[in-house]
């Protein structure tokens, strides 16, 4: 006849039992499956990142139009404004000087519309030009302009259509389908007063060819401004201040070691007074 265990040693039976042969294969099999995910994702922290990261990069898609003269890239542009079915995009002039009409933007979609050129306001004398287009069965959502002002060491993503993406920049962006190239950096200068042409904000990203024109938005993926001049910026404009005064010395050196770019408030400013009539 077999004995019977005492409740108090089945107890402690069943606890040692637990604790010597189940706890060690539970632990094992944990880190088995876990182990690899915590080493792909170090912190909850990085993983909101990147989701960030995804949604400022399908921002800059979204909003990046190329801009297109006799069926070849010239520049990039910005999805500024919407009224009905008419939209306006924001380039710079020099991309638009640098050619000749007719002129034509393709959206994220891929499709590639007619666009009319509108005339500046009067007195403007900015690097800035606007071209709209008309969609009948398509909608396009425009950027929204930043809530906030910059300030110097805010993170920045900026994008555009490089005219040749086989030569990649130090920085190494992220090169998008549809050859839109986006790189991010910091705001590394704010003028008080804006250089000719309206170049007031200095970043680090990596601007190339062809991103003229292209937007410049904040973590909250609004827009700061327009991508307009790379570095070494004064080859290609005079160093002059907007109120007439020449460019020190101190901001001459700041000015070769940026890319500089028009803010959304110059942009918002000078398209104010545009009229919506259809685009042609």
């Amino acid at each position: 006849m077999s004995k019977l265990t005492p409740p108090d040693r089945l107890e402690s039976t069943t606890w040692q039992y637990w604790l010597v042969r189940v706890m060690p294969m539970l632990y094992v099999t944990i880190l088995t499956i876990a182990l690899p995910n915590l080493l792909r994702q170090p912190s909850g922290i990085l993983d909101v990142g990147a989701l960030q990261e995804q949604k400022l990069q399908q921002q800059l898609r979204s909003i990046s139009i190329k801009v297109l003269a006799h069926g070849e890239t010239i520049g990039s542009g910005v999805l500024f404004h919407k009224h009905e079915r008419v939209y306006t995009v924001v380039t710079n002039a020099h991309v638009i000087q640098s050619t000749s009409a007719p002129f034509q933007l393709q959206t994220a979609d891929g499709r590639i519309y007619a666009a009319a050129l509108i005339v500046p306001p009067t007195g403007q004398n900015r690097d800035l030009s606007v071209l709209r287009f008309q969609s009948i069965d398509r909608t396009y959502h425009p950027v929204k302009l930043a809530a906030t002002s910059p300030k110097i060491g805010d993170r920045v993503w900026s994008s555009g259509f490089a005219l040749d993406n086989n030569e990649q920049p130090a920085t190494a962006p992220v090169v998008a389908p549809s050859g839109l190239t986006i790189s991010s950096g910091q705001i590394t200068q704010i003028l008080q007063i804006a250089i000719v042409g309206g170049y007031r904000i200095a970043a680090d990203s990596a601007i190339k060819k062809g991103m003229s024109g292209g937007p410049l938005i904040d973590r909250s993926g609004e827009l700061i401004g327009i991508n307009c001049i790379r570095t070494d910026p004064l080859w290609q404009v005079a160093a002059t201040l907007e109120d007439g005064s020449k460019v020190s010395g101190e901001i001459r050196q700041q000015l070769h070691q940026a890319n500089w770019v028009i803010p959304s408030e110059f942009i918002k400013e000078y398209t104010k007074n545009l009229k919506y009539l259809p685009a042609k």
